[in-house]
């Protein structure tokens, strides 16, 4: 009897243990798998969306699908190898554009099974980045900001304060509604005064509105009212004279404006800013004469696409403190070659750039009559003449040339003065000009 029940016993325990086989081969061999729960979005970015879902058990991986949400056929984009993961980033999106997505599982067999349903999430990815295309002031008071179109964008936002930018955190907002709409004229500003202005493109989805990021800001010194000066009479004739390179370190400078003071006449002075820094009792007695002062870099070392950003702004700090507040008005380079970097400098202070109609040589020759006669033979309504302010001859010149310009019927006066007559609108800061009129807005 009891061998009997050991032999039962037996018997059973071969009947589970094949029974538990069968189910091993059953749960090794299924052709399912869980489906994927919870899936979210967890980040947006202007061409990335970040996905995150719940862990499916037995998964050996994921398929992520995506559709733009227009078009409504997804797409198999990635596969997502283990089944411990569970986040996942699609990049190389378009900006500002609504995309839907769904994550599968799978696990490997002989061949891979993939789950069957799934929940289909939704986002939208920002704006792409504004590039402020122009900032400028060219009448008192007012700062045009221009910015790129974006065809996707609701509207843009338009923050500005003044400042040189670094601190945005008490700026005034503007929303621009239309997104057709590329610029915008902010008016009543203070007069000399830097502004920083940056622009963000928005969307609307799902009843929220999302932002792009914050353009580069841009800067720009804000414009003060020019009026022509009431001894200029615009149906009469009227040059510029310019000198460079001053003050100097001899007494040219001083006679040259011995001749403007008896005269009653002015000029513009394209200076060096560490020789203004030297001089100041010169550069105060330029503006007790109404001369126009002018920025010719820091220390006149730097040549065309050698010349920043920094060498303009020291030359101006340089000439506004030995002045005694006057900030410059206008920038000639050193050479006269001129760069993108120098336009945005000088459209940043404010500042239109001056080249010349009528070169003296007067650097080359270091000969009066030679300066004299450069002046005498060739010189029309309109001009700016080139001269420099270090040479003793170019001073002897000017002593003989201003009497008999003035007897021919010229007015002597500032870049300026002769812009504003001939054009009957302010220069133009960031513009440069070879003569009254003309304009050269190429780089070289």
């Amino acid at each position: 009897m009891a061998k009997t029940k050991i032999i039962a016993a037996g018997a059973a325990l071969v009947v589970l243990i094949i029974i538990a086989g069968f189910s091993m081969m059953s749960i090794v061999q299924s052709k399912t798998v869980a489906d994927v729960e919870k899936s979210t979005v967890t980040e947006t970015e202007e061409s990335s969306v970040s996905l995150k879902w719940k862990k499916a058990p037995a998964a050996d991986g994921y398929y992520i699908y995506c559709s733009e949400s227009e078009k409504d056929d997804f797409e198999k984009i990635a596969t997502v190898e283990g089944g411990s993961k569970k986040t996942f980033t699609v990049e190389k999106l378009e900006q500002a554009t609504q995309y839907d997505f769904y994550v599968t599982a799978f696990k490997k067999s002989k061949e891979k099974v993939e789950s069957k349903d799934y929940t289909v999430v939704s986002a939208c990815t920002k704006p792409k980045k504004q590039t402020v295309s122009k900032i400028e002031s060219t009448d008192a008071g007012v700062m045009t900001v221009e910015w790129e179109i974006n065809p996707k964008a609701a509207g843009y936002e338009l923050e500005y304060i003044q400042g040189d930018g670094s601190n945005f955190e008490e700026a005034e907002k503007i929303t621009v509604g239309d997104k057709a709409v590329g610029d915008y004229k902010l008016e009543k500003l203070t007069a000399e005064k830097t502004y920083a202005a940056r622009v963000r493109s928005y969307i609307k989805y799902n009843d929220e509105t999302l932002y792009g990021p914050w353009s580069k800001a841009g800067t720009v010194k804000i414009a003060k009212k020019v009026e022509a000066s009431a001894d200029i009479d615009k149906s009469k004739p009227m040059i510029a004279l310019t000198f460079d390179d001053g003050p100097g370190y001899n007494d040219a400078s001083d006679k040259i404006l011995d001749v403007l003071e008896k005269y009653n006449v002015r000029a513009t002075f394209f200076m060096v800013g560490q020789n203004a820094k030297d001089h100041p009792d010169n550069i105060k007695r330029k503006v007790k004469l109404k001369c126009e002062l002018a920025n010719h870099t820091w220390d006149h070392n730097h040549y065309g696409a050698n010349v920043t950003a920094e060498d303009i702004k020291k030359a101006s700090d340089a000439i506004k403190t030995a002045s005694g507040g006057h900030a410059p008005t206008a920038f000639r380079s050193p050479g006269g070659n001129t760069t993108d970097v120098i336009r945005n400098e000088c459209k940043a202070e404010g500042m239109p750039l001056y080249y010349w109609s009528l070169d003296t040589l007067d650097w080359k020759t270091r000969n009066a009559d030679s300066v004299y006669n450069a002046v005498m033979n060739n010189v029309k309504d309109g001009d700016i003449i080139l001269m420099h302010e270090i040479y003793g001859s170019t001073a002897e010149a000017v002593e003989r040339m201003v009497p008999e310009l003035l007897k021919q019927g010229y007015q002597l006066v500032t870049c300026q003065e002769l812009v504003l007559a001939k054009t009957g609108k302010a220069p133009e800061a960031g513009t440069q000009y070879m003569n009254a009129t003309t304009v050269k807005n190429e780089t070289s």
